[in-house]
C-alpha cells in the first residue's frame, strides 16, 4: 500500500470532523452507545465502527496498513456479479485475473464474538441539556432458536414488525397511542444478530402529560401480552396480505434489482443469501403457530437494557 503521510494525516482529520458532525446531529448518541455496551458486553458489537476521538487521533499509517493487511484477505472476499452476463464470459474474466502475487493474512472471522452471552438488566435515567423531548429507550438481546432458515427468519420478522407496529388486535400502537395517548410517537424494530441473536428495540415519546415511568409500564404491557398470548388470526392474516401484496409488486416491477440488493444486504451481514422466490415461499409456508411461538421466545431471559432519557428544561 503505497501512500503517503501527509495524505494519510487528512483523512485522519476527515473522520475526526466526520465522528463530531455525526455526535452533534444526535443528542443521543452518547446514550446509545452505553446502551451497546452493556446489551453486547465485550462483543465485538459493542465497539464503535468510527471510533472515540481520543482514539481516532492515536491513528497511524502503520496501524492503518497492519489492519488492511489483516482484514482485506482475498480468501474472505467475496465476489458478487449482477447484469446481462453469461456465465462463460464471467468465468472467462475470473481467469484472467492474476492473484499469485496477493499477500494475504486470512483472519478467522469464526473466531471474533459479537456478543457477550448472559443475562444482564440495566434500566437508569439520565437527563440530557440538548435533548428536545423526553425519550424512553428499550432494548432486548436472547438467543434465536425458532426458526431454520435465513429465508424464514427474514419473515417471521417482517410479519412481527408489521404486527406490533400497528393499531391491529395484538399490535402497540392501539394500546399505546390510538386507545390511551401514551406516546406521541414510538418505532418497534427487530433485527437479527449473526444468525444467532434477535434484538427488540423500542423508542418513544411521551404524549402531553405522561412520564416517562408511565410510558414503560404501558410498553411493558402492551409487548408482554402480545409475546405472551400471541397475535389473533384477524392480524396475522391482515399483514401476511400485505407481504404478499408487497413481494408480488416487486416480483412485477423489478427482481432482479431486489434479488440484487437482497444479495447484497445478506453479504454485508454476513448472512446466508436467499431470493426473493425463497422469500415468497417461506411466506406461503408460515403459519400463526410459527409466528406465536417465535413472539413467545422473546420472553426468553436474555440482555435487556433501559433508558429513561429526560430533556433538561
Amino acid at each position: 500500500m503505497n501512500i503517503e503521510e501527509k495524505f494519510a494525516l487528512e483523512e485522519r482529520d476527515i473522520v475526526l470532523r466526520e465522528h463530531d458532525y455525526r455526535v452533534a446531529e444526535r443528542p443521543l448518541f452518547q446514550v446509545y452507545r452505553d446502551m451497546d455496551r452493556v446489551l453486547y458486553g465485550d462483543g465485538a458489537l459493542a465497539r464503535s465502527v468510527i471510533g472515540e476521538p481520543e482514539v481516532i487521533v492515536d491513528y497511524s499509517l502503520d496501524a492503518a496498513a497492519s489492519l488492511h493487511m489483516q482484514s482485506h484477505s482475498l480468501s474472505d472476499a467475496t465476489l458478487l456479479v449482477y447484469g446481462d452476463v453469461s456465465a462463460a464470459r464471467l468465468e472467462a474474466a475470473a481467469a484472467s485475473l492474476s492473484v499469485e502475487d496477493v499477500h494475504t493474512l486470512p483472519v478467522n472471522s469464526s473466531s471474533i464474538r459479537l456478543v457477550e452471552d448472559g443475562v444482564v438488566q440495566d434500566r437508569i435515567a439520565v437527563s440530557l441539556d440538548e435533548l428536545s423531548e423526553d425519550t424512553f429507550l428499550y432494548r432486548k438481546l436472547v438467543p434465536l432458536d425458532v426458526c431454520e432458515t435465513s429465508a424464514g427468519c427474514t419473515v417471521l420478522t417482517q410479519l412481527v414488525e408489521n404486527a406490533l407496529d400497528s393499531s391491529l388486535p395484538g399490535g402497540l400502537a392501539g394500546p399505546l397511542r390510538y386507545d390511551r395517548f401514551v406516546t406521541r410517537s414510538f418505532s418497534f424494530n427487530i433485527a437479527f444478530i449473526a444468525e444467532k441473536y434477535v434484538e427488540v428495540s423500542f423508542m418513544g415519546h411521551p404524549d402531553a402529560g405522561v412520564s416517562l415511568e408511565a410510558l414503560e409500564a404501558a410498553f411493558r404491557a402492551a409487548l408482554h401480552s402480545t409475546l405472551e398470548n400471541g397475535l389473533p388470526q384477524e392480524t396475522f392474516d391482515r399483514v401476511t396480505s400485505r407481504l404478499v401484496g408487497q413481494l408480488d409488486s416487486v416480483l412485477e416491477r423489478d427482481r432482479p434489482g431486489y434479488n440484487r440488493d437482497l444479495a447484497l444486504g445478506q453479504l454485508m451481514s454476513a448472512a446466508p443469501i436467499f431470493t426473493l422466490e425463497d422469500q415468497m415461499n417461506a411466506v406461503e409456508d408460515v403459519r400463526l403457530e410459527d409466528v406465536n411461538e417465535f413472539l413467545k421466545s422473546l420472553l426468553s431471559d436474555g440482555r435487556e437494557v433501559t433508558r429513561l432519557v429526560r430533556a433538561e428544561r
